[in-house]
């Protein structure tokens, strides 16, 4: 009996890992068909020198509301082991480990903050409480921002692009109550679970709890308005709060996929998929969603630079 539960969890992981590597070859074949139907107004529109600097300078953006994230981490860490790490070195750890996740997994980065942290002495009950409270707060955030800004466009993508399937109720309002209320849900009890576990938390794990949603609403309010900043130099089709909820969605799908590393397809695939339904033209959409993942890249890898260059400083 105390041999099958290992064994018995060891292949629910397995179908777990197989079933995200499968959806990410699906949404990577979707991206290639969508490249390869747009391919000459995408590599015109890619090239473009206006559509390139506005790359490059989002990139800067993002690097800059990344930290975002970081703080609401640190705000984690302090309320188990107070500012004993402080926000300095913790931005540093956070931005030297943002370059993992593009390695094979979705969470490497978070391993790699954990060991890194409690190598500078934090405890593994806060670097424990920072990782659910980050996994749960940020999940139910950008949750409650894709349905509250962008239900209907998903609602139109879905029909758009599973025709014949059971039809998603159109009541906005309704559906976003119900999917806010899940993922609060989720998160109270997730927050509550490891409450139970640890003592001395206190009341301090629901406000906290609270900065970090604020933060992560700001990250992804920006993130949604650098997507915007790339549309506008294609096209003037979209509302921004819709454009914010779809940018929203796309990372929290591509987030919770098992095995795609930052999000890898899955992203860039819903992102395609909001953005045609909301109006953009799919030649513009592909392009929207390839910027996109520059803009991500090249911020991960300025923070991390910016990091190294630092810390080099530091030691000379």
């Amino acid at each position: 009996m105390l041999t099958a539960q290992p064994a018995k969890g060891s292949k629910l992981k397995s179908i777990v890992r197989l079933g995200g590597l499968a959806i990410s070859l699906a949404a990577l074949v979707f991206v290639g068909m969508a490249i390869h139907r747009s391919f000459g107004d995408l590599q015109r529109q890619l090239i473009s020198s206006l559509f390139l600097i506005v790359v490059l300078g989002c990139a800067g953006a993002y690097a800059v509301i990344l930290q975002l994230v970081g703080i609401a981490w640190y705000r984690f860490l302090v309320a188990i082991d107070g500012p004993s790490l402080g926000l300095s070195p913790a931005l540093a750890i956070f931005g030297r480990t943002q370059i993992y996740k593009y390695l094979p997994s979705n969470v490497l980065h978070m391993v790699g903050r954990f060991a890194l942290a409690r190598n500078l002495g934090t405890s593994n009950k806060a670097l424990t409480f920072a990782q659910i409270g980050e996994l749960s707060v940020i999940v139910l955030t950008a949750g409650v921002l894709g349905a509250s800004l962008a239900w209907p466009v998903f609602r139109d993508a879905y029909a758009q692009y599973a025709p014949g399937s059971p039809v998603l109720p159109d009541n906005p309002v309704l559906i976003e109550g119900f999917i806010a209320a899940g993922l609060l849900v989720l998160a109270i009890g997730t927050m509550l679970l490891f409450r139970l576990r640890t003592a001395g938390i206190g009341g301090g794990a629901l406000i906290v709890s609270v900065e970090a949603f604020l933060l992560y609403a700001l990250f992804f309010i920006g993130n949604g308005l650098l997507i915007v900043a790339l549309l506008r130099t294609l096209s003037d089709a979209g509302h921004v709060p819709e454009l914010i909820g779809i940018g929203a969605a796309a990372w929290l799908i591509g987030f919770v996929v098992p095995g795609a590393p930052g999000g890898l397809g899955v992203r860039e695939a819903v992102l395609i998929m909001g953005l045609t339904a909301a109006g953009l033209p799919a030649p513009a959409a592909t392009t929207v969603a390839l910027g996109n993942r520059l803009v991500t890249v090249l911020g991960d890898c300025l923070v991390a630079l910016a990091e190294l260059i630092l810390r080099r400083g530091k030691s000379a």
